[in-house]
């Protein structure tokens, strides 16, 4: 599989690399770190970024691309293969498609290929290593990329994701010229106001009796601080992470755009996957989430989650 990708970048002039709506590190990282290479590797071909953009870009500029050109395409998509997580206007149009993912979900978008490695710490990681194999660049540009998406979705390498091989990879990356110190001021300091907000919103945990913390983030705590939806579901849900007694915690937030609730799980050690496919999501075996309907299907969620402590503590 690894050698049909490499043919279709060989066959196509032009390469359009997408990935997820409301990109999170590991979807920017492992986008801009291909693209980079490519740029270098293939002068001569139109290689093109696109997707939508936040305050995590510290990676490049966006390309706007017609369906015309999309047509002649090989369309290359990262760090998902859920339908719901891709702007329409990625697939609605190409000459060949694939998917480069990491999560634990079938392709629900008709593709050419869909390499998945479900046990790798994060897309990035799985995009260096297919760099690697085909002895492509990675510069300074695309190794300071690809290491903040692998250090995003392992958490600084705290997460029981990164392997013996994510250290490798990383190690190879900063062997590139990555500066540590400067990656790592970028992602982890912040500003008197988002410590601010983080405490408020720690200020709002709610716990069941098998200690499954949860937080239902409304309009209230959004319009407070002009926050976004996905800052608060994504950006706020490791709040919770880190108490002895919490095992499994969950972020419930309102999507200003359309009313829905935005779920995300979180596990230390148990397997929750099974409860964010049952609501129509997906993701990770202890890092997942889905979408709700309503407030009402909130409560369901946590009785389906503090019923995995329950049975867990007895």
């Amino acid at each position: 599989m690894k050698a049909e990708i490499l043919r279709l970048i060989k066959q196509y002039n032009s390469i359009i690399i997408a990935r997820h709506k409301n990109p999170d590190l590991d979807a920017y990282g492992s986008q801009f770190g291909l693209y980079y290479s490519l740029k270098e590797k293939y002068p001569e071909k139109a290689i093109y970024a696109v997707g939508d953009t936040n305050s995590l870009n510290s990676f490049g500029e966006f390309d706007d691309v017609n369906q015309e050109t999309y047509s002649k395409s090989l369309v290359i998509i990262l760090d998902t293969v859920s339908k719901a997580l891709i702007d329409p206007n990625v697939y609605k149009n190409y000459a060949k498609l694939v998917f480069i993912d990491h999560h634990n979900n079938e392709a629900e978008i008709p593709n050419d290929i869909a390499y998945q490695v479900m046990d790798s710490a994060s897309c990035a990681e799985i995009v260096t290593e297919l760099l690697l194999d085909w002895d492509f660049p990675i510069n300074k540009k695309a190794a300071r990329a690809l290491y903040m998406g692998i250090i995003g979705d392992t958490g600084r390498f705290f997460f029981p994701s990164t392997t013996a091989s994510t250290l490798r990879i990383a190690s190879i990356l900063i062997e590139k010229g990555v500066d540590i110190a400067e990656v790592h001021d970028r992602m982890y300091t912040e500003t008197k106001r988002t410590k601010q907000i983080k405490n408020d919103f720690f200020n709002l945990v709610r716990y069941t009796d098998n200690n499954l913390a949860y937080s239902l983030n409304g309009y209230d705590f959004i319009d407070k601080y002009g926050l976004t939806s996905f800052f608060v579901s994504r950006g706020l849900v490791n709040q919770m992470a880190g108490m002895e007694e919490v095992k499994i915690w969950v972020n419930f937030t309102v999507d200003t755009e359309t009313d829905k609730i935005l779920c995300e799980i979180r596990s230390r050690a148990l397997p929750v996957l099974h409860v964010a496919k049952k609501y129509c999501g997906g993701g990770h075996l202890r890092a997942c989430g889905c979408t709700l309907d309503s407030w009402e299907d909130t409560k369901l969620v946590i009785k389906d989650l503090d019923k995995i402590l329950e049975e867990n503590n007895g």
